[in-house]
């Protein structure tokens, strides 16, 4: 009895040390952002070729780092919320100092050409796949002051409509035909982005329109917050453009890029998947199998638990730590930067995630078989 206790006692204060351990160094997994944006002044001051430094390291390391390091077995987090939420704060600062530092550079005769297209690919990579990602847990947010501060991130990617279009639109109509920016089976990638952006720019104006029409005012004046972003958005180009033409087309290229990283997430968050509609013709709620999936450990450390992705759908506003993995979400074959890469080959793409997308839907209707983790399983 005594040696059950004994046993028992050292077997709780086993699981006090790996709790203690995890506590210590859990805030630590979503550094990984920082070490990617380094790379890009690092690339640079190597000079020449090295500018691209970034462009090729950070497919390969989130791939290569999602096969080495495997799935993760979500446990919780237990670090006190404020260390997490100095996470994004510190980035979006930083970020934008790399993209001001970079716009600079570029500006400059002594900086060679090939080394001006290395930044701005460089620049392009972190913040659209990094500076979108801090961006959108920040404008979630319900503090006022974490908004702000993804708006800003936002203005810089000359994207700010995103707060709008994200959060009024995708949040309620995502899985559906009705929602811009969620892809359909068959669409590629290409296509998707055309569509997206065109889509929810109409959407985030037309929300704008009917919530001032309902107070009584008009929507083109100073009330409308499309307006606004688009006054900002212009008076910082105009200001870029002032100080130096080269910068400037630094400036538009680097947003260009990073809204097609955003649309490419996008695209692959709920392809092929959809909610259906009952005899009344309301939808259905959004569940964990209308959301593609990641268990990866380094996509989720790397892109602040972005393959929680189901969980984020569930409660909106619930900062990137706590969000779960669900039991019953569509999965993917891999981490998202992975997948990324294989959209880009829209038959290899389909080849696939179709099957996939039909076995999601077939397990939702109840059909017999689901294919989970590339096996195929008994719904």
């Amino acid at each position: 009895m005594l040696a059950s206790r004994q046993s028992a006692a050292g077997a709780s204060s086993a699981r006090g040390t790996d709790r203690a351990g995890p506590r210590r160094v859990t805030v630590a997994r979503y550094w990984t952002p920082f070490a990617f944006l380094a790379l890009v002044p690092l690339g640079f001051w190597l000079g020449g070729a090295w500018s691209f430094l970034l462009v090729g390291v950070l497919p390969l390391a989130l791939t290569g780092l999602d096969w080495l390091l495997g799935e993760e077995a979500a446990p919780a987090e237990t670090a006190p919320a404020l260390a997490y939420r100095l996470l994004p704060y510190l980035y979006i600062p930083l970020q934008l100092a790399v993209l001001a530092w970079a716009a600079w550079t570029v500006a400059q005769a002594s900086t060679t050409l090939l080394e001006a297209i290395g930044l701005t690919l460089s620049c392009g990579a972190s913040a659209g796949v990094f500076g979108f990602i801090a961006a959108h847990d920040m404008v979630h947010s319900r503090h006022p002051r974490e908004r702000v501060a993804g708006l800003a991130m936002l203005a810089a990617l000359l994207d700010m409509r995103f707060a709008i279009s994200h959060v009024q639109g995708h949040h309620r109509r995502a899985a559906t035909f009705e929602d811009p920016a969620s892809a359909r089976r068959g669409e590629s990638v290409y296509a998707f982005i055309v569509r997206s952006v065109a889509g929810q720019a109409r959407e985030a104006w037309a929300f704008e329109a009917h919530r001032l029409g309902r107070i009584g005012r008009p929507a083109l004046g100073s009330g409308n917050r499309v307006v606004v972003y688009a006054a900002i958005e212009t008076a910082l180009l105009l200001a870029v453009g002032l100080f130096s033409l080269r910068a400037l087309a630094f400036f538009v290229a680097d947003a260009a890029i990073a809204i097609v990283l955003l649309e490419c997430f996008n695209y692959v968050a709920h392809y092929g998947l959809q909610r259906r509609r009952g005899p009344d013709g309301r939808l259905e709620p959004l569940r964990p199998r209308h959301s593609w999936n990641t268990r990866r450990r380094m996509n989720n450390r790397a892109l602040f638990n972005m393959g929680r992705h189901a969980d984020h759908h569930r409660f909106s506003s619930r900062p990137y730590q706590e969000l779960e993995v669900l039991e019953g979400g569509a999965m993917l074959p891999g981490g998202y930067a992975g997948v990324l890469l294989l959209a880009l080959v829209p038959p290899l793409w389909r080849r696939v995630m179709d099957p996939r997308v039909d076995a999601a839907m077939a397990a939702d209707s109840g059909a017999p078989a689901a294919i989970v983790d590339g096996r195929r399983a008994a719904a």
